[in-house]
């Protein structure tokens, strides 16, 4: 599975909610609207019940001044610097 965004990449985590308007990713609930820059890429299987997925994550490192590393579902970035 190709990679959407590459190391040192400009991006801002952003809120993404599912058919029930409840937030799909709880867990970077307090990174939302937060730039940040791609430490790297990995690919982590999610899924429910039967149905597990490999599914592109990243590592972002936060712009708040301190060398915070959050791993973030793709479909909850947007790109900063294209």
């Amino acid at each position: 599975m190709a990679q959407k965004y590459r190391n040192g990449q400009k991006v801002k985590i952003i809120e993404v909610r599912d058919q029930h308007g409840d937030l799909k990713y709880p867990q970077i609930q307090e990174y939302i609207n937060e730039p940040g820059m791609i430490v790297r890429g990995f690919v982590h299987r999610m899924g429910r019940n039967e149905r597990i997925e490999p599914y592109p994550s990243y590592e972002v490192r936060l712009d708040t001044g301190t060398l915070t590393r959050v791993p973030v579902p793709e479909g909850a970035l947007v790109p900063l610097d294209e």
